[in-house]
């Protein structure tokens, strides 16, 4: 991100009053969140690390691990970046247990090749690190060392600070939208910037990694069939084996080393024909007998064997190409898995067709999970970070997610209408007025070794709703329009 822009959001939000709730971290963000009800979120692991406020509920990052619990109830007051390079210095103050004023500091580097958050203490006017995202000694940087109990030291760079003028309102013009979008705060924008630039472009990027990954794979299984088909035209050839072996036998004292071929009578053949046996010149006679006796035995032996490995990866092959052509459309990211076997991906995806889903359009689809594992799947394996979660306050009920494909604001009718799913899909479903709790999957957490359909969850809001059966949803949904 260029200087000038973070420095204007650092003016932005220099002065701060904010106290410190909880700091929750994942693989590639932390988000701290505030008792305001506003939260802080760093996206440091991206090809252009950035930050920004978010409000409460949402565009929070994607957090699993509480970290820095020290910190909780920590007052952040004020925010500066260097002046040198792309490094911003939150300074925070809270009170130990002797009441004594401690005085921290999170630093963020948000410059390339990697950027980085450290957390450090002011000792007699030095910053001492208490702990860092990423930690590395002197063979991983021969410039400086990132360990905790170290003076922090700025990195050495030959950056030059751009000094340019931010002029409002800032233009952000992504690919998906058909004109540009004006931002009034440089804090609007970064937050834009990644959700509409930065994190489609990754996706895009994943997205491509598995077209390669499966591509890979067909090729695989392709050049596998071809051998498998050249052993299984061998394997038909066991009778020829077997008469060039008996023949050889007969004959080898006719043969030497270096011939291309053995002519004989085949006494095999009734009419006692000439046979021509084709030889490996840089073989012994008796090297070349054992070839054809090793081709009948693999012949006679494996025939079967080949043929239903052949047709094992015949259908690798027909479900590699089944996911290829899934790739093309929405449910591509449901392939996103470790797994490099096409049958268990398929599996998975079968798992998923399974469930009851209501289309709504390009933009929306409603899924309801109508038992305990289906409701696990719905929420662990299915649910993307901006999707919505529907569930019943005090009753049982299924897990109801609205999936949103573009990561856009839903609509406050379409809230209600899976709100009156979740209550019609419930203990209460008979009920009037029941209260129904939403919020983004990224705030519903499985815990772990938790009964199947059992999560806890945060950031939720609460409306009270009557239950609207299927027939009605869709009649709702046949109606309606973005």
């Amino acid at each position: 991100m260029k200087y000038f822009l973070l420095a204007q959001w650092v003016k932005e939000n220099r002065s701060r009053n904010l106290v410190i709730h909880q700091i929750r971290t994942s693989p590639s963000m932390l988000s701290i969140s505030f008792k305001e009800g506003n939260s802080l979120v760093f996206h440091y692991k991206t090809s252009s690390p950035v930050l920004y406020f978010a409000d409460s509920g949402k565009n929070a990052a994607h957090t699993s691990g509480q970290i820095w619990t020290n910190l909780n109830n920590a007052n952040l007051y004020e925010i500066d970046i260097a002046d040198a390079d792309r490094i911003i210095t939150f300074k925070l103050r809270l009170k130990d247990i002797y009441q004594k004023v401690i005085e921290s500091r999170l630093i963020f580097e948000c410059m390339p090749p990697q950027a980085n958050l450290i957390l450090c203490q002011l000792e007699s006017d030095r910053l001492v690190i208490q702990d860092a995202l990423l930690k590395f000694t002197y063979a991983d940087n021969p410039q400086r060392q990132i360990l905790s109990g170290l003076i922090y030291e700025s990195p050495r760079t030959n950056f030059k600070a751009e000094r340019e003028t931010v002029e409002y309102p800032l233009m952000i013009a992504p690919a998906s939208q058909d004109a540009p979008i004006a931002c009034n705060t440089v804090n609007e924008y970064f937050w834009l910037y990644f959700t509409l630039i930065i994190e489609q472009k990754e996706q895009l990027q994943r997205k491509q990694k598995l077209i390669s990954k499966w591509k890979k794979e067909l090729t695989k299984a392709e050049k596998k069939l071809s051998q498998q088909q050249t052993e299984l035209a061998d394997a038909e050839l066991e009778n020829t084996w077997l008469t060039y072996s008996e023949m050889l036998k007969v004959n080898l004292k006719q043969i030497n080393k270096g011939d291309s071929n053995l002519e004989t009578i085949n006494y095999f053949d009734p009419d006692m024909k000439m046979i021509i046996i084709p030889l490996k010149t840089d073989k012994s006679p008796q090297d070349n007998l054992k070839i054809y006796l090793k081709k009948y035995h693999k012949a006679k032996q494996g025939k079967e064997k080949i043929a239903v490995q052949i047709a094992k990866t015949m259908q690798d092959i027909e479900q590699i190409k089944k996911l290829q052509a899934i790739l093309d459309t929405d449910k591509w990211q449901d392939l996103e898995t470790e797994t490099v076997h096409s049958g268990e991906a398929l599996a998975r995806l079968k798992q998923t067709d399974n469930l009851f889903r209501l289309p709504i359009n390009e933009h929306w689809e409603i899924v309801i999970g109508r038992k305990a594992k289906e409701n696990d799947l719905i929420t662990t394996q299915i649910g993307k970070p901006n999707d919505w979660w529907f569930h019943t306050r005090i009753y049982h009920g299924s897990h109801i997610l609205l999936r949103n494909f573009h990561k856009k604001e839903p609509p406050n009718s379409l809230i209600e209408l899976c709100c009156g799913l979740a209550a019609a899909f419930s203990k209460a479903k008979n009920s009037e007025n029941v209260p129904v709790d939403y919020t983004q999957i990224r705030f519903v957490r499985k815990p772990r070794k938790s009964a199947p359909g059992l999560v806890t969850y945060t950031s939720q809001k609460t409306v009270f709703v009557d239950p609207i059966d299927v027939a009605a949803a869709k009649q709702i949904i046949a109606v309606y329009e973005e």
